[in-house]
């Protein structure tokens, strides 16, 4: 099996969260056929799921299949793979498939489960349906792009939808009130605060950020607007909660409003902040392998977004960890594009970690 072509499969495949159909059933059909599994399947949302069936302790490989939206052109050449979820996170998907394939051929014993979810870009439902159906394994390994490190730690974070309506006046007017706009502004500029907060300090991952992702407003070019709804991407670190921002954004807001601008703030979706155990298991075989296959260190990455692992490592109780190929910062981005050679590499490391825990 050529596993660079498989790569290339899944990159071409444009699945933005919500389209997700046809790359999930492609690679059940991989699972089934090429990978040789013993059950290939999807769930009820859209998860694909496949199993090799073995002894404890059990291991989860979890991709996720969806990306951000804006196809991009895929490319190949003899260095690497170009294109939308190229780096996050189709070339750890695919670095899992092909890792649990190695691993079946070296006779591994135990359990695997090599899942692709499905919204992991927009509500999680992929991760949240998974632990409702009650996969329990005794370790968990998340695909999102590190440079073949190993992250134990992510922000949580929470998208905001803040709307705001008043009456609107004649433009000629400005000095006759507050347009839901500017109330909007105001607000957004209290919130922006929180950025701010975080000049100087030696590590964002223990810092709280913002980003005015969506604003929409006015109805007319001659009167203000009357209607505004804006939404706001935030992060925190462990050391806070969500609860603690909205109190403060709710508080602010009431001065905002004055009691003129009706205002209603809803948290569309929500992950937690979650920081792994640096001592399990799962941790010590992965940097083992690291060092065998790399010739360095492994690095113990805390990163500033927010990913599956954050949901299921405080939901199931599990040793998790993240771990993948290709440049975090080129996530999102319209350069997403993964080396062959860390690809590659992500393979072995994941094979070798996986025959080191389960000696």
């Amino acid at each position: 099996m050529d596993y660079v072509s498989l790569l290339h499969e899944l990159v071409s495949i444009y699945s933005p969260s919500g389209q997700e159909q046809q790359i999930t059933e492609r690679i059940r059909e991989m699972l089934s056929s090429e990978l040789k599994v013993d059950q290939a399947y999807l769930d009820e949302v859209g998860n694909v799921i496949g199993v090799y069936e073995g002894k404890e302790p059990s291991i989860l490989l979890c991709g996720h299949v969806d990306t951000v939206p804006g196809e991009l052109p895929v490319k190949r050449d003899s260095e690497g793979v170009s294109g939308r979820g190229a780096v996050d996170a189709k070339s750890s998907m695919a670095a899992f498939l092909c890792a649990a394939y190695e691993l079946s051929k070296a006779s591994f014993r135990n359990r695997l489960f090599v899942v692709g979810v499905v919204g992991e870009e927009d509500t999680g439902n992929g991760i949240k349906h998974l632990i409702q159906s009650g996969l329990t394994p005794s370790y968990a390994v998340f695909g999102e792009p590190c440079s073949n490190n190993i992250v134990i730690g992510y922000r949580g974070g929470m998208r905001v939808k803040f709307s705001f309506l008043t009456e609107s006046f004649h433009a000629s007017s400005p000095w006759m009130g507050k347009s839901a706009v500017d109330a909007a502004l105001e607000l957004w500029a209290f919130i922006k605060k929180y950025n701010e907060s975080a000049i100087g300090k030696e590590r964002k991952f223990d810092t709280i950020s913002s980003c005015l992702t969506k604003i929409i407003g006015g109805e007319s070019h001659n009167m203000s607007p009357s209607k505004c709804v804006m939404t706001v991407d935030i992060r925190f670190p462990p050391s806070t909660t969500s609860q603690a921002i909205i109190d403060q954004i709710e508080g602010e807001a009431s001065k905002v409003c004055e009691g003129k601008i009706g205002f209603k703030m809803e948290v569309e979706d929500l992950t937690p902040a979650y920081t792994a155990p640096v001592n399990s298991d799962l941790v010590i075989a992965f940097k083992k392998a690291i060092k065998e296959v790399k010739g360095a260190s492994a690095k113990l990455i805390r990163k500033t977004g927010s990913g599956d692992m954050n949901v299921f490592g405080r939901e199931v109780k599990v040793p998790v960890i993240t771990f993948g190929p290709g440049d975090p910062k080129l996530s999102h981005s319209p350069n997403e594009r993964v080396s062959t050679a860390e690809y590659m590499e992500s393979i072995d490391i994941i094979k070798k970690a996986l025959l080191e825990l389960c000696k």
